[in-house]
């Protein structure tokens, strides 16, 4: 927030401090709860659904939203744009005669609808999914504007029953444009921990593809994972390859800078903001259909996508070998980044939303 304020000048920042947080008995005691079975029984599928439909979310209590009330008065607002599903239901809590947006980062039931692909829910689980996805529609058509990040997700909450109106407003990332720099040896991915489609995508990643590449043939590679909450041990199947959890890193473009950029996403929705990152600072990626979904980078021409363990294999070892194509790959990666998705042209898309 310190660095933010040195960035924004002219934004004033209202931190709702994390011990008021805790203040809220219940949602003291639901992290205490999580905390303990996390390390209980993490590796069950039960409590894997369960941390799903069941996200931690913040107290949104009486005393939050009186915070809330408090600094829309101060600063005299004539708008409240609302960003993340754990806030959804503030909404009910905000003042009746201002303009109330909220920005869907990701749809929650779409996520888990792909989460869940290859678990067979029980009864209760799934109730408890209706009932979630419901709840979120619900609470979504009680907005005045709603603002998604890809035209994917806008079609998705049309089909679904949301009747607000609805504008796409990408995202964007406030990185420097670098050089491109042939492969160092580093394969890379950027994500939290936390975020269930990473930890899976991760897991896919080194189970699954990475046994499929004869590692002897690329005797300096290594592969990093940059971001909070990652385990200090990961090991690849038979160590066959070196795996590092960087953790939270300063400086982003020097960690990435000639690596190749992995974004094993399998379920979710919304943008990755990791594929702005790699394109931005031109780093050759590859990707799954549903990491890149609803943004505008094509297969063999900004990028490669891969959605198998042996495609994805494949699609590595080309870009460890061929420095051509990994140049003409990253070149158009920026130039689509440049048009759509710079903060100058995300910023005025934006800007007319919310004036609107």
């Amino acid at each position: 927030m310190r660095h933010l304020q040195t960035v924004w000048k002219n934004v004033k920042f209202k931190p709702y401090g994390y011990f008021k947080q805790l203040s809220n008995l219940s949602f003291f005691l639901s992290k205490a709860e999580r905390a303990i079975k996390i390390l209980c029984c993490n590796n069950s599928e039960r409590f894997y659904v369960e941390r799903a439909l069941k996200p931690y979310g913040f107290p949104t209590d009486r005393k939050f939203a009186s915070f809330v009330n408090n600094c829309i008065e101060e600063a005299e607002a004539d708008v409240v744009q609302i960003d993340m599903y754990p806030f959804l239901t503030l909404v009910d809590s905000l003042p009746a005669n201002i303009r109330k947006v909220f920005v869907h980062h990701e749809l929650r039931w779409v996520r888990n609808e792909r989460l869940f692909r290859n678990i067979e829910l029980t009864k209760k689980e799934r109730l408890l999914f209706d009932v979630e996805k419901k709840k979120e529609l619900e609470y979504l058509n009680k907005f005045d504007q709603i603002i998604t990040l890809t035209d994917v997700d806008k079609k998705l909450l049309k089909e679904a029953g949301v009747v607000v109106p609805i504008a796409v407003s990408p995202a964007s990332v406030n990185a420097i444009p670098m050089d491109y720099s042939p492969w160092n040896g580093s394969i890379t991915f950027l994500g939290g921990y936390a975020h269930i489609p990473n930890s899976e995508g991760v897991n896919w990643l080194i189970n699954k593809v990475f046994p499929l590449i004869d590692w002897t043939k690329y005797p300096q590679a290594n592969f990093n994972i940059i971001g909070a909450g990652w385990p200090n041990q990961i090991k690849s199947p038979d160590n066959i390859l070196k795996v590092r959890s960087l953790g939270f890193v300063e400086n982003i473009a020097d960690t990435i800078s000639g690596s190749i950029m992995c974004v094993p996403i399998l379920t979710g929705s919304g943008m990755r903001m990791k594929i702005l990152e790699a394109a931005v600072m031109n780093v050759p990626f590859i990707t799954t259909t549903v990491g890149v979904e609803g943004l505008d980078f094509k297969n063999e021409k900004a990028c490669l996508i891969a959605d198998t363990p042996e495609s994805f294999a494949n699609a590595l070892e080309t870009l460890m070998t061929d420095c051509e194509k990994c140049r003409l790959l990253t070149m158009n990666a920026s130039n689509v980044f440049s048009e759509l998705y710079s903060v100058e042209a995300v910023a005025m898309r934006r800007e007319s939303i919310l004036q609107g």
